[in-house]
């Protein structure tokens, strides 16, 4: 590794640190679930008497949360609430509600502000506590065989496919009369294929928690403590969206889309510089010129672009963005060993880093300006679509 590597890999890993949330945030995510869980299993429980899990997804499970650019944001917890009812016995209605009615009971047992609402898919809860969480309750059931099968054709690994489950949606034409057609998800298997995308380089941070006898096995470290170069990329092209987006966040690329992309670009790089810069650079090839454009690895016939089909100025806000950070990461590099890279960080990701570590960078930049190129022009500023029509309907 080059002295300009080391010294990019420093500066990133120090932006990442001042995005990251604090390790008891994500332990209080884990012990809001596990009450939730404990509520639908108590005998009292309508569903007490069917099987349930209740598991996180979303940036929580995949370790990739990062601080809200405003403090009036709260933080996305997306949980799954499996119970093994069965689609011959109930319809998505009936099976949403019988979950819906202990979703609410949870929040007056609990002394919720608000009572939980229901969306097109899921329950909304929202904690107003120290530490806000918005939690998105997603009720399933377990899915069929047929489906599976489906999803086995279309070469997803059948430990993925096992994973899938049955949702209910509102809009669906046989949401209120029992039927096996439900839509499917599979919110565990994705899960698992970005796990597997780093596994290998996560194995190193995992050895060293479980020697310091933090954890009593490497398989019972959780992903969010694995800090692999993947996760911290995504973090940081999360965070660098927020700014750009800061003024529309609606128009903005779904997390998915960038988590998506950033994985399959992965190609396990063991440091942060490398595997961003590459990430990026790659991205393009693994979005399809046809719908579905950004496939589900695990449910390929769910398109995480879907809303590009209907409001042309998302996809093309998506390039714009991806123009805008391809060369932002570039020009980092440029700013070694200058004053203006304190500023330049702060512009690009609304971080500030500390005055000690502004001294150290500017230390090691003054050891290695003679092997990078001076500033020549400033990074681009692309220029963002307006907002999509407001009859658009959300996905939840």
């Amino acid at each position: 590794m080059s002295l300009t590597d080391a010294y990019m890999n420093r500066l990133l890993d120090q932006v990442v640190d001042l995005l990251e949330i604090p390790p008891s945030y994500y332990q209080r995510a884990a012990d809001r679930y596990h009450s939730l869980g404990k509520w639908l299993s108590r005998e009292q429980s309508q569903v007490a008497g069917f099987d349930s899990h209740v598991y996180p997804q979303g940036s929580f499970r995949y370790g990739t949360v990062v601080r809200p650019l405003f403090e009036s944001e709260t933080y996305d917890l997306d949980l799954v609430c499996e119970v093994a009812m069965s689609k011959s016995v109930f319809s998505q209605k009936e099976m949403k509600h019988l979950i819906g009615d202990e979703i609410k009971a949870y929040a007056a047992a609990h002394s919720f502000q608000e009572p939980a609402k229901e969306k097109k898919r899921c329950w909304t809860l929202n904690y107003a506590d120290a530490v806000s969480f918005h939690m998105d309750i997603l009720p399933s059931i377990p899915e069929d065989d047929a489906c599976r099968a489906v999803l086995l054709k279309q070469g997803v690994p059948m430990h993925l496919a096992m994973k899938s489950v049955a949702i209910t949606d509102k809009e669906h034409p046989k949401y209120e009369v029992i039927d096996p057609d439900w839509p499917c998800s599979n919110p565990g298997g994705f899960a698992e294929w970005f796990e597997d995308r780093m596994k290998v380089v996560a194995e190193g941070r995992a050895r060293q928690l479980v020697l310091a006898e933090a954890y009593a096995s490497i398989d019972k470290v959780p992903a969010w403590e694995w800090k692999t170069p993947l996760q911290r990329a995504i973090q940081i092209l999360k965070r660098h969206r927020d700014v750009v987006f800061q003024k529309n966040c609606s128009i903005k690329p779904i997390s998915m889309i960038i988590t998506t992309l950033a994985a399959h670009a992965y190609d396990g790089e063991a440091d942060i510089y490398d595997a961003l810069a590459n990430i990026v650079e790659r991205m393009p090839a693994f979005v399809g010129a046809t719908k579905p454009k950004i496939p589900n690895p695990v449910h390929p016939d769910e398109d995480f672009a879907d809303r590009w089909n209907s409001d042309e100025c998302l996809e093309r806000n998506f390039w714009n963005w991806h123009t805008q950070v391809k060369a932002d990461i570039s020009n980092l590099r440029d700013y070694l060993g200058k004053t203006e890279l304190p500023a330049m960080v702060e512009r690009r990701f609304a971080v500030g880093l500390p005055e000690d570590q502004t001294k150290e960078l500017a230390a090691f930049g003054i050891a290695v300006t003679g092997q990078v190129s001076r500033p020549t022009s400033a990074a681009p500023v692309v220029k963002i679509g307006p907002a999509p029509r407001p009859w658009r309907k959300n996905v939840f």
